[in-house]
């Protein structure tokens, strides 16, 4: 892969675009399902013992509940997407506990932080089996939520499932409530456009959106436009070593199918994470210039990205940013 490349999106060993090849998982999951018959593969066929992911609590749906999920059954359970609040890393005692190396599936930030925690934990490093990611901009606050379920007419407090999407791509926002049918709301186009107005600042400064410190990372392939019969599919990014040996491992063993894929479909489809990432060094200037903390990102050249987005952006990820923190007083915040 060529330097300007790997700038953007990570190292990357391998790309491929696919689907579980079993047509459940496939339907049921928000973009193919690549990650859970990847997960599955790992449990079944490497025999690794766990799969660290976040789900939907079925106590409070609205919320999420990280589990250490062992069999396909578990998997299913908790397919899909979800735009709330989760924090996989509040599992990794249960990846230290378990018998073997295990799978750990997260946002990138949440990848990015397992690394760290597996430098400072002997017994998480040596247990963690594979990292695999998603590609994200990001999680919206409950409060996201909460606000488009008072939108769409919803009484919250008789929840007994929500899914954000998936059962085809890119599938549709779905509740129900205590002693009714399911109820179809928004596509996922218009929830996601809705949710993400609520994302809190911190995660604009974030610049990793594709996964880049994961073995593996999924994601939409944005390239196509969702024609609502296509059950789903996924873009397969190998970063390691490792990465691309599983996924190969999965593809031979029937879990995954799927074909190498070109890398401009991966520009193609997740040009927006691309831009955000290039407007972090802006975005970073004006913490400086107001005196603001900002996060130390090894080895990462934002400013080379950064000089590449057409003027107009460039000015709105400065002078823009310093009017968004000084209009929402970001500034006194502790």
């Amino acid at each position: 892969m060529d330097a300007k490349t790997e700038m953007a999106w990570g190292a990357i060993t391998g790309i491929w675009e696919g689907y579980a090849s079993d047509n459940e998982t496939r339907y049921k999951a928000s973009s193919g399902g690549a990650l859970t018959a990847i997960a599955q593969y790992c449990l079944e066929v490497l025999e690794m013992p766990g799969v660290l992911h976040s789900g939907e609590n079925r106590d409070d749906p609205i919320r999420n509940k990280t589990r250490l999920s062992r069999s396909r059954e578990d998997l299913l359970e908790v397919l899909g997407s979800r735009y709330s609040p989760a924090s996989v890393c509040d599992g990794l005692d249960l990846v230290e506990q378990a018998s073997g190396p295990c799978v750990v599936i997260g946002k990138p930030v949440e990848i990015a932080a397992t690394r760290n925690a597996m430098t400072l934990r002997p017994a998480l490093e040596k247990n963690v089996g594979v990292t695999l990611s998603f590609f994200c901009a990001e999680t919206p606050p409950t409060k996201a939520t909460r606000s488009l379920l008072e939108k769409l007419g919803v009484v919250a407090d008789t929840l007994t499932s929500l899914r954000y999407r998936g059962h085809g791509w890119p599938g549709y926002f779905v509740t129900q409530n205590a002693s009714e049918e399911p109820k179809q709301h928004w596509i996922y186009d218009k929830t996601w456009a809705y949710l993400q107005q609520y994302r809190p600042w911190a995660v604009h400064q974030w610049p990793d959106g594709s996964g880049e410190l994961a073995d593996i990372s999924c994601g939409d392939p944005w390239y196509e436009e969702p024609d609502g019969e296509n059950p789903g599919f996924s873009l397969v990014v190998a970063r390691t070593k490792l990465g691309k040996e599983i996924i190969e491992g999965a593809i031979e063993h029937g879990y995954l199918t799927a074909s190498s894929a070109e890398v401009w479909k991966l520009e193609k489809s997740q040009a927006g994470l691309l831009r955000k990432k290039a407007a972090v060094w802006g975005r970073r200037q004006m913490h400086r210039v107001l005196c603001m903390p900002i996060a130390n990102f090894k080895d990462l050249d934002l400013f080379t990205l950064w000089l590449d987005l057409p003027f107009r952006t460039k000015v709105r990820s400065t002078l823009g940013t310093m009017q968004r923190i000084l209009r929402r007083r970001l500034w006194k915040l502790p």
